[in-house]
């Protein structure tokens, strides 16, 4: 039975797990651009190798476009991200037009001049209604690909340009971003979607899920695990210590939540759970254990169908902080036409 969304595990050149050959991996070019050898240190089942262009710009590098394309042709992923120029807080509407120009440059010169044709992803990104739409259709003409990444999407309310996808703080703003673009992918496009960093905390993987994206990746397992943090079934993380109820030598706050981590099935908590506490490698391989369970329950019910998923999703939701970005997620999923989303109010 295929696959109805798809979970990328992130990866990097310090690899949690060597053997990740019955994974789809998600890593990023960056990671290897100073490497005078660059080579991976774990082999995947399939390789999903982004430009670093994101990251790059947080931290003020300037990536060449040369040195990415030598290092992505060196690993020959199965998808690929050409160089993109994302949007930053306070750009003008005229320069993230520049931006874009310079993205779509990139998307037909990895398509026309390098060996990674028919592999790559492009990013989209827009910075008003009518450009997302003209964007889109430009995506849909000249790239040679079946799946698109959503990257900056700039609401015209926000003056500032504060509300894109850099941000993945779960707030209304940002859902209304990811409604808009899936709603747009999907009246002008057959594209795939995949969006990026969602697959961090279970709530917010099912977010993406539920609102349409085809996939997404998770990344956030091993950060959240670097900072002594776990992720628990149905909800989000948790810090394994000083908190109020123990689990072997560590604390956590709920009963529920120990009965949770007491039933859990991943390599860690089957043999020596203490390391939850000891090792951030351990708990990277317990919260990568809980993001690929749900997941597959995603996966499992939506084979079943959609009201089973929004049944599953409802429990879950009730008992977080989340509960009202919860409904309104439903309000969005439900009631917005893509008409008004596109064409209701400026450009």
């Amino acid at each position: 039975m295929s696959e109805v969304f798809m979970l990328w595990i992130g990866e990097s050149k310090t690899p949690i797990k060597i053997d990740r050959e019955s994974d789809l991996v998600m890593d990023s070019t960056i990671n290897y651009y100073n490497s005078s050898q660059p080579q991976l240190l774990y082999h995947a089942g399939k390789l999903f190798l982004d430009s670093g262009a994101f990251t790059a710009r947080q931290q003020g590098i300037q990536l060449e476009r040369d040195r990415v394309v030598e290092i992505q042709e060196l690993f020959m992923p199965d998808k690929a991200v050409p160089l993109d120029y994302p949007f930053a807080s306070g750009m003008s509407p005229s320069f993230m037009a520049k931006l874009w120009e310079a993205t779509r440059e990139n998307i037909v010169f990895w398509q026309a001049s390098t060996k990674l044709r028919g592999r790559i992803v492009p990013v989209l990104h827009a910075w008003s209604k009518s450009s997302l739409v003209s964007n889109l259709r430009w995506l849909q003409r000249e790239a040679d690909t079946d799946t698109i990444m959503l990257g900056s999407l700039v609401h015209p309310n926000f003056t500032d340009f504060s509300g894109f996808f850099g941000d993945r703080q779960p707030r209304k703003e940002l859902i209304d971003m990811i409604s808009l673009g899936i709603e747009a992918v999907r009246r002008y496009t057959n594209f795939k979607i995949h969006i990026t960093g969602f697959g961090s905390s279970p709530l917010s993987l099912h977010l993406a899920y539920y609102l349409g994206a085809d996939s997404t990746d998770s990344a956030g397992y091993r950060r959240k695990a670097a900072y002594g943090k776990i992720i628990l079934p149905g909800t989000g993380e948790r810090y394994i210590s000083n908190r109020s109820a123990s689990f072997g030598n560590s604390r956590i706050e709920d009963t529920l939540e120990l009965m949770w981590l007491n039933k859990c099935r991943c390599p860690i908590c089957r043999g020596t759970p203490r390391l939850l506490i000891e090792d951030w490698k351990a708990r990277a391989i317990h919260n990568e254990h809980v993001i690929k369970q749900e997941w597959q329950r995603a996966q499992d019910l939506m084979k079943i169908g959609e009201d089973a998923y929004e049944s599953y999703l409802e429990r879950i939701y009730e008992r977080s902080g989340l509960k009202h970005l919860w409904e309104y997620v439903k309000l969005r999923k439900r009631y917005v036409r893509i008409s008004e989303a596109l064409f209701g109010g400026g450009t």
